[in-house]
């Protein structure tokens, strides 16, 4: 009983592991478009993506306001927590592409 209870925990550790392993492969670029008027701005951007789980990297372009992230993360995450700083943010080519539309 208590060998087939480890068995059982055992398994479901492994799996646990195998899942995360797989989601640290899944690593992805997101780039957005971040209205940032100063230095202060980037500033703010960088303090809450260096505290965001799943990034591995990240540029902040303050010329181009724009905003490079890498690591296993989701893109709308991503999109949330620049938002969290006040300032507007979209994704890179979200306005061209709905002005392509109308």
């Amino acid at each position: 009983s208590i060998s087939l209870s480890f068995i059982i925990l055992a398994t479901v550790v492994l799996k646990r592991l195998h899942h995360q392993e797989e989601r640290r492969d899944m690593s992805q670029t997101v780039v957005l478009k971040v209205a940032m008027p100063c230095e202060g701005c980037v500033g703010a951007v960088k303090r809450v993506l260096g505290k965001m789980q799943g990034v591995e990297s990240f540029d902040v372009d303050l010329k181009e306001q724009k905003v490079t992230v890498k690591g296993n993360v989701e893109p709308e995450a991503v999109l949330q927590t620049v938002s969290k700083t006040g300032k507007k943010t979209s994704f890179w080519g979200a306005d061209e592409a709905e002005t392509a539309k109308a």
